[in-house]
């Protein structure tokens, strides 16, 4: 969770040095940068969508005349859309070197699952734990 923390702020840095928001010109300017941070390429890209994110909602408030947000990650996160598997009641996520990380989900989660008429379409892991989905239709 640190080290996505520190890849967006690496991120959210290279856009405000290069006065861009746009998310093919940041991952452009950032993914090579990125190199140095030994995790899965998928992390990088959801990453630098993370900081355009950021930096759009901060464009926007200044748009309005609105004092800005810092648009720097405080707090440690992970976020993903990709490879991740839901097994019964174990969150189960790649983290490099065909090893995976695996998270228990409480009764309250299996209990919201089992609906067939959703979809996990990723996930958010915070020191609170949170998965979101959307219903398919």
């Amino acid at each position: 969770m640190e080290t996505f923390r520190d890849m967006v702020n690496h991120c959210i840095r290279i856009g405000l040095e290069n006065n861009t928001s746009t998310l093919k010109k940041l991952s452009i300017l950032s993914y090579p940068q990125l190199s140095d941070y030994k995790v899965m390429s998928y992390y990088k890209l959801t990453a630098i969508s993370s900081a355009c994110g950021r930096l759009s909602q901060m464009k926007h408030s200044i748009k309005k005349g609105k004092t800005p947000k810092s648009p720097f990650v405080s707090k440690p996160y992970i976020v993903s859309c990709y490879g991740f598997k839901i097994n019964g009641m174990l969150l189960s996520f790649p983290v490099g070197n065909k090893s995976w990380v695996h998270i228990p989900l409480n009764n309250h989660t299996q209990y919201i699952l089992k609906d067939k008429s959703l979809k996990v379409r990723s996930f958010v892991i915070t020191p609170e734990s949170n998965l979101s989905v959307s219903r398919e239709k």
